[in-house]
């Protein structure tokens, strides 16, 4: 389980590393648009970075959901050579899911986003905005992803437990 948790944090760091450059290297309509409305709209209209620097942020998050299929194919691979049940695989799959997306709420969300100031650096017009007060901007959508996480595990470790059943019959 260690070996799941630290592969987890390995992904949250990647994908902070990510959200920090992001508006070095993204168009503010992409990286605005998961803020809050009246911030997007404050801010869409503010310079785009040049076309090799939004090139270089494509392939940064090329490269960081190739590292995260990788981490999500290691995590399998370890499910199948290890032989786990049903139940184990399912926790270790949960247990990857519900870290990263802990770190995404507290960390990216709420501390990036709405204590630090982060992106109102780079978008300054941005800076008077009610939104960076509203903390319960993408409630309904994390909540969704929380209570799908369930489903998606449950699917995972019965396709890759689905084996290991069968032969021990």
């Amino acid at each position: 389980m260690n070996r799941i948790i630290k592969r987890s944090l390995k992904v949250s760091g990647a994908m902070g590393l990510i959200v920090l450059i992001l508006p070095y290297l993204a168009p503010p309509k992409l990286v605005l648009r998961f803020l809050p409305k009246d911030i997007y709209e404050a801010g869409k209209n503010h310079p785009v970075p040049s076309k090799k620097r939004q090139l270089f942020g494509h392939l940064l998050t090329a490269a960081f959901g190739g590292y995260f299929v990788r981490t999500m194919k290691k995590n399998a691979d370890d499910i199948r050579r290890e032989k786990l049940t049903f139940g184990e695989a399912f926790g270790r799959l949960m247990a990857f899911l519900y870290v990263e997306k802990a770190l995404d709420i507290i960390v990216l969300d709420q501390f990036l986003c709405m204590t630090s100031g982060w992106y109102k650096r780079f978008y300054p017009e941005t800076k008077d905005c009610a939104g960076w007060h509203n903390r319960s901007w993408n409630n309904k959508q994390q909540a969704a992803r929380l209570m799908s996480y369930p489903l998606v595990c449950a699917v995972q470790a019965y396709l890759l437990t689905k084996k290991n059943r069968e032969t021990s019959r």
